[in-house]
């Protein structure tokens, strides 16, 4: 009698056991985040290969999540649409036979004092301060280290549309946008970055094809941060203007306005009595954003507080490029004194298919695909008003993102420093 109890009380602990087990296994499947789905192509249809760096990332406010990487052999498969084909879509042209392509050519301001007056600049006393995080979930904000920074200046507010405007008037610089014919959008619907025709810093949405840089659609937003510029056509406008993109231990000293190991450019708390110090992302991303700082897309720069050393818009609103290339583990080789970032052989690359759409008498009449090119990675600071509450992410003042120095977004931009 007592062997047969004991041989039940075995087998309902199995049974129990097995149950537990399959309740977990079932759990974490639903608990599991899904693998995103990059468009990567204008609306392509199909997703990205489990081969792709970008196969497991999430739908959150990713840097590796925005590209991939098309093998060239695959890169004839990508399918071009966006409602009707490509090259049905007549989109006018601003006329690029003269049109400056390279920072090389960019001949200096001719006025700096006319520059100053909308694009003020703040000195930084430089010091030592502690650049990096030790507990950030994120491995390359470690180790925390020592950094020692010689006195700079910074802008107090990002690079706007107005800024941008007066260079291109004065150069007639093309940016990487205008020479390939797309650049990256947010898409609420899909809920991914897919590349849009025809969209550039002057017609960020792709919304007005009939956009103009001294148009009505410009003249309100002036004071937009600018955006689809890629690193080198902010290190275009850097050299037109005698200035040069901060480094990205500058722009972390900046962020964080001599408070010791702050969190946010403002301070340790996010909100404090319901305010908001910050243009970002509020609820869960991406289903929804229930705009309660006051702006669902890009706010006017200066529309929160400043940070304690005065400026703007650190945390928030849109990516700022820095000057530095990218690499994960540069922290544990980075000197003391001005850091400049990894050289050129350790810093990180990424391999693009080369997608340019050719235009002819004012309309994209076909597309091409040729080869693929190997680009540095550079570093972006500060998120942006895609930075969602429930990733915490990018308008951290120790939170690190990374992009290939030719792609340009809706919401990257930049500062300069001098």
């Amino acid at each position: 009698m007592h062997d047969t109890l004991l041989k039940i009380a075995a087998w309902l602990a199995l049974l129990i056991a097995a149950i537990v087990i399959a309740w977990y296994q079932v759990s974490l499947s639903l608990w599991q985040p899904q693998p995103n789905h990059i468009a990567t192509d204008i609306f392509a249809d199909y997703d990205t290969p489990q081969n792709s760096p970008a196969f497991d990332a999430q739908i959150f406010d990713d840097m590796r999540s925005r590209w991939r990487q098309i093998e060239p052999a695959d890169a004839h498969t990508a399918p071009t649409q966006r409602g009707e084909r490509l090259t049905r879509e007549e989109i006018p042209t601003r006329g690029t036979a003269n049109r400056v392509r390279s920072s090389e050519s960019i001949p200096p301001i001719a006025d700096r004092a006319q520059l100053d007056a909308i694009a003020p600049m703040q000195s930084l006393p430089g010091g030592t301060f502690r650049m990096g995080s030790n507990t950030a979930p994120e491995g390359d904000q470690r180790p925390m280290h020592q950094v020692r920074l010689a006195p700079f200046k910074m802008d107090v507010y990002q690079v706007t549309n107005r800024q941008f405007q007066m260079f291109v008037r004065e150069t007639g610089y093309e940016t990487t946008a205008e020479q390939v014919g797309w650049s990256f959008v947010f898409n609420d619907e899909r809920k991914a970055w897919v590349r849009m025709v025809g969209v550039s810093w002057h017609n960020p949405l792709g919304s007005n094809l009939l956009t103009d840089i001294d148009g009505g659609v410009m003249t309100a937003m002036l004071d937009l941060p600018v955006v689809h510029v890629s690193w080198d056509d902010a290190l275009a406008f850097c050299r037109w203007s005698g200035k040069r993109l901060p480094t990205e231990a500058e722009w972390e000293y900046a962020a964080k306005g001599g408070l010791l190991d702050a969190r946010y450019p403002w301070g340790n708390q996010r909100q404090t009595a319901g305010q908001y110090f910050a243009n970002y992302w509020q609820g869960m991303f991406p289903a929804e954003n229930t705009g309660a700082d006051g702006f669902l897309g890009l706010a006017p720069v200066g529309s929160f507080p400043a940070n304690r050393y005065g400026l703007f818009d650190m945390g928030g609103n849109v990516w700022e490029w820095c000057g530095d290339r990218y690499a994960a583990d540069y922290y544990f080789r980075s000197s003391l004194d001005n850091p400049l970032g990894p050289s050129a052989e350790d810093g990180e690359f990424a391999t693009l298919a080369r997608l340019t759409l050719r235009r002819e008498g004012g309309q994209y009449t076909s597309e091409m695909i040729a080869g693929a090119d190997t680009v540095p990675i550079r570093v972006i600071r500060g998120g942006s008003f895609l930075s969602a509450e429930n990733t915490d992410a990018g308008y951290r003042t120790t939170a690190r993102g990374s992009q290939p120095q030719t792609l340009s977004f809706q919401d990257i931009g930049f500062r300069c420093a001098e």
